[in-house]
């Protein structure tokens, strides 16, 4: 018999079964059997293992695999007789040990997934801002397909270095008078003005000359992506080897061959599509960041513990605070990272259930059109990506949940009262920056 305990104002549940022995005793004995005919011990022949060699040699562990099975199999008979949802594995206690004579007793605790009651989702009134994409839209990314094409030639006099020219370096980097790892190169380019290094580093080489031999100093910023450079001051001693200066193509038509296209009207056609093509994608995400934040503010429903615990310890994971924290301010982000958590658990049971309830899945077509798009990112790569997302699940489901979030979107989409707005690519463009700022802060 099953001792069921509800609590209507919590998602925690919690049940007792109990086993009588004599159905441990039927279950070991069928056990036995299987066991005797398939086992394969030296001085036997197979098939011919006596059962009570089998039951004095096996007992404890034929015992111990019966009641897991028996207790796994009450425990689903339960879940499923009451409809329970399940948030995470149930926690399993004994109220006793596994031994010969006794009835297993044991305490299942878990939590189950809350009710939502929906609001109708065609009464959600939104606004899809469209962008028209113009001519000078075309014009800034011709221009910027001219500066990233240009060629770079040596200098006709020996004039000095200036921004957007081109230098050929070596340079060792020294912390405390000692080289330090990755810090130092050779025959390296560096567009003054436009480059991966340092602004600082750049800056020394402005209206500096060929062959010249120059020492300075760089602060690395607090917030560098290498912990052991952080913040710390490196000296740096630089050759110039050489000075190119930028020579930026005039002629469209051959910018476009360059490029793929066959000239420059093809060209700018590309760039048109690729624009709309992008524009959609911001477009969509403005309007799906109004839609969860409509679906979190108008749906209150308690939030399993264990589900926002697990998000908690993963957002901890992906956090390294610097040392220059002090303590309350380590604890205070820790407060907003559990409001985090509890952010990321209602969304994502609120677009679980609207997907689970209007029957909304993800088919092997569009996970293969998926896998195909990260192919084509690392090309000659293309078995290792795909052998890796087969052979491993997590990395599948990670694929697949935000396939899942988008179809459900644009479910609500379909049903949702939706007034479209067309404005310019600049202005879409700065609605998504200023989306992104809120939600950094």
């Amino acid at each position: 018999m099953n001792k069921i305990v509800n609590n209507e104002t919590s998602l925690e549940k919690k049940f007792s079964v109990k086993i009588p022995y004599k159905k441990i005793s039927e279950k070991m004995e069928e056990d036995f059997l299987n066991m005797s005919k398939n086992l394969k011990l030296a001085g036997f022949r197979p098939g011919k293992i006596p059962i009570s060699f089998v039951k004095s040699k096996y007992s404890k562990e034929v015992l111990a695999r019966v009641s897991e099975k028996l207790l796994q199999e009450e425990g689903n008979k339960t879940f499923e007789k009451q409809g329970y949802r399940l948030a995470s594995q149930p926690q399993v206690k004994l109220l006793g040990e596994f031994k010969e004579n006794s009835d297993l007793e044991a305490e299942f605790s878990f939590e189950i997934l809350p009710i939502i009651e929906f609001k109708d989702l065609k009464s959600i009134n939104l606004e899809k801002f469209e962008a028209k994409i113009d001519k000078k839209d075309i014009d800034k990314v011709v221009e910027k397909l001219f500066n990233d094409n240009k060629q770079f030639n040596k200098i006709d006099n020996d004039r000095n270095s200036k921004e957007g020219d081109r230098l050929v370096i070596n340079f060792k980097g020294y912390l405390d008078d000692k080289l330090f790892e990755g810090g130092s190169a050779d025959n390296v380019n560096i567009e003054l003005g436009n480059n991966n290094f340092l602004p600082e580093f750049g800056e020394n080489l402005l209206e500096r000359s060929k062959k010249d031999n120059i020492s300075f100093d760089v602060t690395f910023p607090k917030d560098y992506n290498n912990d052991n450079l952080k913040g710390r001051k490196a000296k740096f001693e630089v050759q110039i080897l050489d000075i190119l200066e930028p020579k930026i193509l005039k002629d469209e038509d051959l910018l476009a061959k360059s490029t793929g296209a066959k000239d420059s009207k093809d060209l700018r056609e590309k760039i048109k599509k690729e624009l709309e093509r992008y524009s959609e994608e911001l477009s969509f995400s403005l309007i799906k960041h109004d839609i969860i934040k409509y679906l979190e503010g108008n749906h209150k429903f308690m939030l399993p513990k264990t589900l926002v615990e697990k998000e908690y310890e993963a957002i901890l994971q992906n956090y390294k605070p610097g040392n220059e924290l002090k303590k309350e301010e380590i604890e205070n982000k820790k407060k907003k990272f559990k409001d985090e958590a509890r952010k990321k658990v209602k969304t994502g049971l609120l677009i679980s259930e609207i997907g689970v309830k209007n029957k909304i899945l993800v088919t092997n077509k569009e996970l293969e059109g998926e896998l195909a798009k990260i192919c084509m990112q690392y090309p000659g790569k293309e078995k290792e990506i795909i052998e890796h997302y087969k052979q491993n699940p997590n990395s599948m489901s990670a694929l697949k949940g935000p396939l899942f979030e988008n179809k459900v979107i644009k479910y609500i989409l379909e049903a949702a009262l939706v007034k479209k707005i067309t404005i310019s690519n600049e202005e879409l463009t700065k609605k998504i920056e200023s989306m992104h700022k809120k939600l950094n802060n």
